[in-house]
């Protein structure tokens, strides 16, 4: 066991107290508006800066006559507060819990295909076997999702990891590919489309930087054409289907998605000329199971990963 008087925050003078001062000066960015977020006088919140300072022999912050900017060190210490002041709230609330005959809480963060099967199956199973369990279920695009995952703000992603991507820690169990299509509301189109139509068609797309964008790009670039021009960039699903319902215009969804929604009679899978819709799913990564740190999570998040291991 490490004894107390080796340990590096010790040798620093860092306090309890210090963490939310650096939490406070990363939101703000300024040392009175932070002080008084913390509720003490600006003078006190000067002094735990410079104990911080001090303590750690670095510069966190560069004054300047309207703020404080973090520099390298700054950025670092607030990261890492952060997730301490997230880990210290997961505590009590997880304690809350028990103390209330919870189960505890589980908080999942997902891309858009596996609402559309797996996770309405983890739901209905989880509240069969864990009625007392609380599920949070945030959506996003992976890298965002990652980010949360880094700072404690999940437990676990149904997501893709990137070879570009921090992934220290990270540990991916791959699940399925999630192939592509392009759709309509239902009746719009009724014949094959070809490159050309498509490179002349009104599009809702996610934004650029997007996995379903790149590859979409990807199908005109490799057939010698610029992307679509006429394009409506959206994130949120709810304004996508809506302004297919109002506009003659296409997407591209995964075909799970597309699935759920043709069911309901709202959206149709638009045949394509051949190699097309092969080429727009030819580089498509598969998303699967990500975790960080997984005996760090609580018993009812194993409890939950266990079961999402099994369905899926």
């Amino acid at each position: 066991m490490k004894l107390l008087n080796k340990s590096w925050f010790v040798r620093a003078r860092l306090k309890s107290r210090h963490i939310p001062v650096l939490v406070a000066l990363g939101e703000t960015g300024n040392l009175n508006r932070a002080a008084a977020g913390l509720g003490i006088s600006q003078p006190a919140m000067s002094k735990l800066l410079k104990e911080l300072e001090d303590g750690l022999e670095v510069l966190l912050f560069e004054r300047h006559a309207r703020g404080v900017v973090p520099t390298v060190y700054g950025e670092a210490m607030i990261r890492h507060a952060r997730r301490m002041l997230t880990s210290l709230d997961d505590a009590f609330d997880e304690v809350s819990a028990l103390r209330d005959g919870q189960v505890g809480r589980v908080r999942i963060g997902t891309i858009l295909t596996p609402c559309a099967d797996l996770l309405p199956e983890l739901t209905s199973r989880i509240k069969q076997s864990r009625p007392a369990l609380e599920l949070s279920i945030h959506t996003g695009s992976s890298r965002d999702l990652l980010s949360a995952l880094h700072d404690g703000e999940l437990d676990f992603l149904l997501a893709r990891l990137f070879a570009e991507g921090d992934q220290q820690g990270l540990s991916f169990e791959a699940l399925y590919q999630e192939p592509l299509c392009v759709c309509a509301r239902p009746g719009l189109i009724n014949h094959v489309l070809s490159t050309q139509e498509l490179h002349a068609a009104d599009w809702v797309l996610p934004p650029p930087g997007s996995v379903l964008r790149h590859e979409f790009d990807g199908v005109f670039l490799s057939a010698g054409m610029p992307p679509p021009s006429k394009v409506v960039n959206v994130e949120n699903l709810l304004l996508v289907t809506t302004l297919l319902e109002k506009n003659p215009m296409l997407t591209v969804l995964p075909r799970e998605v597309v699935n759920h929604y043709a069911r309901y009679g709202m959206l149709a899978v638009i045949e394509l000329e051949e190699g097309i819709e092969e080429s727009l799913n030819r580089n498509l990564m598969g998303y699967g199971i990500i975790t960080q740190n997984e005996e760090l999570l609580s018993p009812a998040a194993k409890s939950v990963l266990a079961l999402l291991r099994e369905i899926a």
